[in-house]
């Protein structure tokens, strides 16, 4: 009896054990298929991400899967479309017409590879259709951005900057070393090699300019400033935009440096120009204005200004600064010289004081730069007449 016992036992140990086996046997087993499966998911996103057309076939020919690339891009032709490459791959690379979505035909070249499962046997085939004609565009897409490139970098004009704001890197090409007064073999490398040259009047602008741009303030980094040179002052105008990280920080900024000093002589010599024209004007002995297309007043000269009692008359019309009859008859004449093209006319206008002044103006429209009508004039007060004093004459 004793014997049974011990023999029972020991089988039933054996049983034990031999389930913990199968047990652990399984669960490798499961957690190798469950990788499997994972690895197999994953793969399915990534191929199902991509936006080139991909299928698999089989080893006996048959196609099985195909992306969502390959479904749009072939449409109501996708089977037909199996069907055709389903006979081929058998090159590495082929080339056929392939009728696309609305039976749009296109040259295509067929890119395929054979698979191995973990035996190394052959497990199928993963081909991948590219439309000839988009890899021209593409081809011909580099050549002008390396076009841009070659005249952005050694053109005339610009100067191209590159800054690593992560390592602190600076990159800068051999137009801008010019324009900021670097010998060629110089070897510039730091924000330093450009702030330190910006003229002291402009340094908290370029400053405030840059910060907000990195922070995120502006979406476009553009300022002008003065460098200074040994031999005098340089204005440039100066571009970019910064490329931002996952965590919305500034990784790099990429852009142009231009030599404005002409420009900018021009713009001064123009400004003096404006100043002494508008010095001019107002000092005419009459009116002087402009208006836009609704007889808003957008300027007026001194004589203007005082003779209306300096009151405030920026974008109003003559409704809103004078009575009604006065207004009423310079909005008439401001529609006969912008569409009947009338150019002189007799006004009567009403001083602060309220006393009427004759005015023989002269009205014509002009545009512009945007195409905007706008109308200009000018008046000369009419002084009244005297009578010329009669002598009597003795006989």
């Amino acid at each position: 009896m004793e014997y049974n016992l011990n023999f029972i036992t020991l089988a039933v140990l054996l049983i034990v054990l031999i389930l913990l086996y199968i047990i652990l046997v399984l669960n490798k087993k499961l957690s190798e298929l469950n990788k499997q499966i994972n690895n197999e998911s994953r793969y399915k996103k990534f191929v199902e991400s991509i936006s080139v057309p991909i299928f698999y076939k089989e080893n006996n020919g048959t196609i099985t899967y195909t992306n969502p690339s390959f479904d749009i891009a072939f449409g109501i032709n996708r089977i037909k479309t199996i069907q055709t490459i389903s006979k081929l791959l058998k090159k590495p690379l082929e080339q056929l017409e392939l009728n696309y979505d609305n039976d749009i035909q296109k040259r295509a070249i067929i890119f395929s590879s054979s698979i191995y499962d973990k035996k190394s046997d052959t497990d199928g085939k993963i081909g991948i259709i590219f439309d000839i004609n988009t890899f021209k565009k593409d081809i011909v897409s580099l050549l002008t951005w390396k076009q841009r490139y070659s005249l952005a970098t050694e053109g005339p004009e610009y100067g191209l900057w590159d800054w690593n704001i992560l390592e602190g890197g600076f990159y800068f090409s051999s137009q801008w070393k010019k324009i900021m007064g670097y010998d060629v073999d110089d070897k510039p490398h730091s924000l330093n090699s450009w702030l330190s040259l910006v003229d002291t009047r402009d340094m908290a602008k370029v400053n405030e300019a840059l910060n907000r741009h990195i922070s995120g303030l502006d979406k476009i980094f553009n300022v002008e400033h003065r460098i200074r040179l040994s031999g005098g002052l340089k204005w440039v105008n100066v571009r970019g935009k910064a490329l931002f990280d996952h965590e919305d920080k500034a990784a790099r900024m990429v852009g142009l440096m231009e030599d404005v000093s002409e420009r900018k002589i021009v713009e001064a010599k123009l400004s003096k120009s404006q100043r002494l024209f508008a010095s001019f004007i107002d000092n005419l002995p009459g009116i002087a204005f402009i208006k836009d297309e609704q007889s808003r007043y957008i300027y007026l000269n001194r004589y203007y200004e005082n003779l209306i009692g300096f009151k405030e008359w920026k974008n109003k019309t003559p409704s809103e600064l004078f009575d009604e009859k006065t207004a009423k008859q310079i909005l008439e004449n401001d529609k006969k010289a912008f569409f009947q093209g009338q150019k002189t006319h007799k006004e009567s206008i009403a001083n602060e004081e309220g006393s009427y002044k004759d005015f023989e103006t002269y009205k014509f429209p002009v545009s512009d730069e945007n195409g905007e009508k706008l109308l200009c004039g000018f008046g000369i007060e009419l002084l009244p007449v005297k009578p010329q004093e009669t002598k009597s004459i003795e006989i």
